[in-house]
């Protein structure tokens, strides 16, 4: 009977993408998110823009935006949980 022993596997830090701060804006009717960053105004298209509302009202922080994947993060309060719950909603070019 052969052994071979395996090293542990390396535990790399995976880096968060940087996000920004913004104040979206969302037209129920239209599902557009529009916001403001430095680097200019824009505008998107949301699928569920009911939701997004909804958790902006509940919002313990500002709202982020992570250009890299196009995702708009809204952290709401969770009982039993310090740092809320983040919800991420996917944005559409619009």
């Amino acid at each position: 009977m052969t052994f071979t022993s395996v090293a542990p596997a390396t535990r790399r830090k995976i880096a968060r993408p940087a996000s920004i701060p913004v104040l979206p804006a969302v037209d129920l009717n239209l599902g557009s998110v529009s916001f403001a960053t430095p680097g200019g105004y824009h505008q998107y298209w949301s699928g569920e823009p009911v939701e997004l509302v909804e958790a902006l009202t509940q919002a313990v922080r500002p709202a982020q935006w992570i250009p890299e994947i196009a995702t708009l993060v809204v952290t709401v309060a969770q009982t039993g949980v310090r740092a809320g719950r983040r919800i991420g909603f996917g944005l559409t070019a619009h």
